[in-house]
């Protein structure tokens, strides 16, 4: 096992567009690290960057205590898998997963010991003879999955590996991977564009977006407390509602401190009752009705804009009546309109866990 330390990486291409900006972060040791952010932030850069495939413009990267910068990626201790498998499609599974060992030319007595273990611990043992051709794309991603830990790195880096699956498949693999992670104790970096795989497997989480980093923290810490109007915007779904304190009924009653600012309130954060007297209220048009079978996502205008809520689905107003919705004071994330960052406001200190590290 080992650490991962970025400091102050950057990427600049030839064309001088800059990929990663002044990037710094550490997955700790044994730690499964989620790197999340949108299409083009920088994600599978980074990887590719850590795994040696590509070179720094500035910065260091560290594995295990050693500077890397300079050091090839066969020997950078660090096992990769892709999104698309790279298996290679003339060699049955059995031949895939040796393939690595008998490189390295570890006796065969060995290979077949260690390559039948791994199979086990995967589920892979009755697909041993079959080719990548034969298998679902699950059992190949698990054959990949395979291969990578036969090689014992010190890192882990995977780049999307889920992606490719259906949403049954995916979430079964998520909790095998969080399974596996717990029984190797290996230190993994998981990079994904899916905030929900970021959420659920991620012991912590890096949000990136345009190559710089927005938020480190716990997934239930960047969930309750957004380090700013993006990662508030990114991460939960249906996304956060940004609203102006006109927005509700009655403006005044939102927390001291509004001029400049505009308030987050993430959907689940409704209800169609008061629950208590200082509850604020707005009132819109409901345009749609989204079932999702035991709670509705419903989307209503007002003159301020349109508003996402998930709600029970029973004794719903219809498509094009009114609605009135309530939310708790404190349920509401306050941010500068000017550059977008978290405001701590009296009236809006939340209860819920405070983040272990700030912005970088």
């Amino acid at each position: 096992m080992a650490a991962l330390e970025i400091e102050h990486v950057e990427k600049t291409l030839r064309s001088g567009q800059s990929v990663l900006r002044d990037v710094s972060f550490t997955a700790r040791d044994g730690e499964l690290l989620a790197v999340v952010g949108p299409s083009g932030c920088g994600k599978s850069t980074l990887l590719r960057l850590v795994a040696g495939l590509d070179s720094i413009t500035a910065g260091v990267i560290r594995i295990g205590g050693r500077t890397v910068n300079e050091v090839p990626p066969q020997q950078r201790d660090v096992a990769m898998v892709f999104q698309n498998h790279a298996l290679y499609p003339h060699m049955t599974v059995y031949e895939n997963l040796a393939f690595g060992l008998r490189v390295r030319g570890t006796p065969r007595t060995q290979i077949d010991r260690r390559v039948r273990q791994t199979a086990a611990q995967l589920g892979l043992e009755a697909m041993l003879k079959r080719y990548p051709r034969e298998l679902s794309g699950g059992q190949r991603q698990r054959t990949a999955l395979g291969r990578a830990m036969l090689r014992n790195p010190a890192l882990f880096l995977l780049d999307e590996p889920l992606s490719s699956l259906d949403v049954p498949l995916r979430a079964e693999l998520r909790r095998e991977l969080a399974a596996l992670h717990r029984s190797l104790g290996t230190t993994m970096v998981y990079v994904t564009h899916d905030q929900s795989e970021a959420l659920s497997l991620g012991q912590r989480m890096v949000v990136l977006a345009g190559g710089r980093v927005q938020q480190i923290d716990t997934p239930i810490n960047v969930y309750h407390r957004p380090a700013n109007r993006f990662v508030a915007g990114f991460v939960g779904w249906p996304p956060m509602n940004f609203l102006t304190a006109e927005s509700f009924d009655d403006g005044a009653r939102v927390p001291a401190g509004a001029s400049g600012l505009e308030y987050g309130v993430r959907p689940e954060s409704f209800s169609t009752q008061a629950g208590g007297p200082d509850d604020l209220q707005l009132a819109g048009r409901i345009e749609r009705i989204e079932s999702q079978g035991s709670e509705c996502h419903i989307e209503l205008t007002q003159r301020f804009g349109r508003v996402l809520a998930r709600l029970r689905c029973e004794k719903l107003p219809r498509v094009g009546e009114q609605i009135r919705l309530w939310v708790r004071r404190s349920d509401l994330h306050a941010f500068d309109r000017t550059n977008g960052q978290r405001v701590e406001l009296m009236g809006l200190e939340r209860s819920g866990p405070r983040p272990e590290e700030r912005t970088q």
